[in-house]
């Protein structure tokens, strides 16, 4: 397939940042805080890895798989044409820049999971694949723990000490964590737009589409497989790996874990510093992030070794995190203030340890 160029320039559309509280009500986030700055630089960048030639690509060549998948295995009728999925590609990742979906920062089902896309059957999209709404299709929970984690070593990130370089360093790498879990959740989403707005199961990502042993939903009956895994597939396809963290024994609790690919044998390799920095400081750049596969380092580690080491998960492979209408539960909601954010700001965030943004009010 032919590519379009990069689509980077443009900032984030529309974006709008909720926090769901124990009793289940939700109120907006302040956007001129930590929290909004990195979680806004996160779906920018992990947005941005998708826009690249090599992450459509990707979204091409899973779209046309799915396609494929639940045509042979009767699941689900395909509305659409898979000859027309380059542009398909095109408009999903047109919408989202301009209209991100929604994001709502709460409890998510413990510390190894950091994200969950959820569809909104009902929502208000009518399904048309030439105009995708994203507000209106579906949303992407984020782990409220870690987003503070990532906030607090923003804050006492700095350039003078070794403590304050450190907790720069951590803030880092909580901005690789986060863009490569929105690029996660994206990818389901994406299966979500393909469905053309559907919530039966057999709507989700086939069995047949995953990694390694990744599932989704599990049949209670069977024990076996109901959905594939599609954003573990993308990992695999664009990373050379899915992307896991492993404890880093000589760290605090506050840490992201070290980031390692578990290539196709299930050995998991160190992902090269250079190529976390790379990918949250150099999207824009002339050269630009451009390390696909991720560039790693190090031995691999085996599965005996990587079980004396706690094992923090990229994104749920839980049934919870594709639960057939689970995404508007909250019983209480204020309207969510919408903002755009440019890339001139977003360009700051990984390099200014405590920035904030003051993004745009666009709209409610």
């Amino acid at each position: 397939m032919s590519m379009p160029r990069d689509f980077t320039v443009n900032g984030v559309g529309l974006l709008g940042i909720s926090i769901q509280h124990a009793d289940l009500t939700i109120d907006p986030m302040q956007e001129n805080s930590l929290e909004f700055t990195g979680l806004a630089f996160s779906i920018h960048a992990g947005l941005s890895l998708l826009e690249k030639p090599q992450g459509r690509e990707a979204l091409y060549r899973l779209g046309a798989t799915v396609a494929r998948e639940w045509r042979h295995s009767r699941r689900f009728v395909f509305g659409g044409d898979v000859n027309r999925m380059q542009e398909y590609v095109n408009e999903f990742l047109r919408a989202l820049r301009a209209d991100f979906p929604r994001v709502i920062v709460g409890n998510v089902g413990g510390p190894e999971v950091v994200a969950e896309a959820r569809r909104m059957p009902g929502g208000g999209w009518d399904g048309n694949l030439s105009h995708f709404l994203p507000k209106k299709a579906g949303g992407i929970f984020f782990n409220q723990t870690r987003v503070a984690e990532m906030a607090n070593a923003s804050r006492l990130g700095g350039h003078k000490s070794s403590q304050e370089r450190k907790m720069a360093a951590r803030h880092r790498s909580y901005l690789f964590m986060f863009a490569v879990a929105t690029l996660h959740e994206l990818t389901h989403l994406f299966v979500a737009y393909l469905a053309q707005g559907s919530d039966k199961p057999r709507s989700y990502t086939p069995p047949n589409v995953s990694y390694l042993n990744y599932v989704g939903l599990i049949d209670p009956q069977t024990n076996r497989p109901m959905t594939g895994e599609s954003g573990r597939w993308i990992e695999g396809y664009l990373f050379g790996g899915s992307i896991e963290f492993y404890r880093d024994v000589s760290d605090d609790n506050g840490q992201t874990g070290i980031p390692h690919v578990l290539d196709a044998q299930a050995l998991a390799r160190k992902i090269h510093p250079d190529c976390i920095l790379e990918l949250v400081t150099r999207l824009q750049d002339n050269q630009g992030f451009n390390r696909f596969p991720f560039t790693t380092t190090g031995s691999a580690l085996t599965l005996a070794t990587r079980r004396s080491r706690g094992l923090l998960s990229l994104g749920s492979t839980e049934a919870g995190s594709q639960q057939p209408g689970a995404f508007m539960r909250a019983r209480r909601e204020r309207p969510v203030p919408l903002y755009n954010v440019s890339i001139n700001d977003l360009n700051r965030v990984p390099l200014e340890p405590g920035f904030i943004l003051r993004p745009r009010l666009a709209a409610y």
